[in-house]
């Protein structure tokens, strides 16, 4: 089964790490068959582009585009410091680890709202709705935590009453409207990250779309 890693910018001083690890995962003997596709966050650079934009009075539309380059400058950082190969297209996705330079795909296609309610999160999910993926989002929490406990399982409805949690606005929305599911884990824990991958039980929150 494909598997979509959105990796969060939250986590831009160990995320090397991390795609190392998963690195090592796919090349071993339970990994090496699996297509593991790296969507990256937007971090420092999208919080950049938010200065920019609050600064210079930009439209929502530019502003949604020097975002999504902010994601591809976070993937050419993760390149640079890991060695994984880059892709911008989707097609045939190879086993093994792939980081997406998003861009030029969100670029042809368009699919998707000029907002900031729909940032890297609601990419990664349309990202793996359209291979078919299971979507494992890696921040730097537990998960979703409500009076700092984590909530183990919730409906995308839900996490839509909440309002703001460690997910986009969007993520909830678009994974109810395809029936997705998600589960959030802590990349601090790489482990936790390959459980997830595999399909198995993790500390971590799971996002259930048809709920």
């Amino acid at each position: 089964m494909n598997v979509v890693v959105k990796l969060g910018g939250s986590l831009i001083n160990s995320a090397p790490d991390i795609v190392n690890c998963l690195l090592e995962y796919a090349n071993s003997a339970k990994g090496r068959n699996v297509p593991i596709l790296i969507v990256p966050g937007g971090g420092i650079f999208a919080d950049s582009i938010r200065f920019v934009v609050k600064q210079y009075d930009i439209g929502e539309v530019a502003a949604h585009w020097m975002a999504c380059l902010a994601m591809e400058q976070y993937g050419y950082y993760l390149i640079d410091k890991t060695g994984a190969r880059g892709i911008n297209s989707i097609n045939d996705l190879q086993s093994g680890i792939s980081i997406l330079l998003p861009y030029r795909l969100l670029k042809e296609t368009d699919e998707l709202a000029h907002s900031w309610d729909v940032t890297s999160d609601t990419i990664a999910a349309w990202v793996a709705n359209m291979v078919d993926a299971r979507l494992v989002k890696v921040t730097d929490v537990d998960g979703v935590l409500v009076n700092d406990t984590l909530v183990q399982e919730i409906g995308a409805t839900g996490l839509l009453d909440m309002g703001i949690t460690c997910v986009d606005t969007g993520l909830p929305e678009f994974i109810r409207a395809k029936n997705m599911d998600c589960v959030v884990v802590n990349g601090h824990d790489p482990e936790r990250v390959i459980a997830a991958i595999e399909g198995e039980a993790v500390i971590g929150t799971y996002i259930k779309g048809n709920i």
